[in-house]
């Protein structure tokens, strides 16, 4: 029997661009967008892969994205994600030393995303209110990894 993996990705804020309109000819009308995302924990995938639980072999293609605004109220399935990782690093030359080292500090994580436009723009508002107002609005994603096994 197959297990999820998810993905939780908390506090989100626009960062980047956001599509206003991304219109093609006999496709639904889709929005992309780019969050900074402020709060992450390790996801439990690597785990389910490791214990064989989460079989990639057995991944359900589909919609496994859902966008919440901060009270946890649904705004979009989300069909297509992209999370990157950057690591943040300070370069350090001991005395005497040829040889400089990278120092890790941090890291910053990106959320990436197409939003399928089915009924309405509350998304799209959320976001450009959240530029406008400079307060930045909060948001929270959960990518899931269906098996069908």
């Amino acid at each position: 029997m197959g297990s999820d993996g998810r993905y939780v990705f908390r506090s989100c804020v626009p960062d980047g661009t956001i599509d206003i309109g991304n219109v093609k000819q006999g496709e639904a009308l889709s929005r992309s967008y780019t969050f900074a995302v402020n709060e992450f924990a390790p996801s439990d995938i690597q785990s389910l892969l490791d214990s064989g639980a989460l079989d990639p072999r057995n991944i359900v293609r589909g919609v496994d994205g859902e966008l919440f605004d901060g009270d946890g109220n649904f705004l979009a399935q989300v069909p297509e994600w992209n999370a990157q990782m950057t690591p943040k690093t300070t370069e350090y030359q001991p005395a005497a030393s040829m040889i400089s080292w990278k120092l890790q500090q941090g890291y910053s994580v990106a959320l990436t995303l197409t939003e399928t436009v089915v009924q309405d723009a509350i998304l799209l508002k959320k976001a450009l209110d959240s530029v406008m107002s400079r307060q930045g609005g909060v948001l929270n994603f959960q990518g899931v990894i269906r098996s069908r096994a």
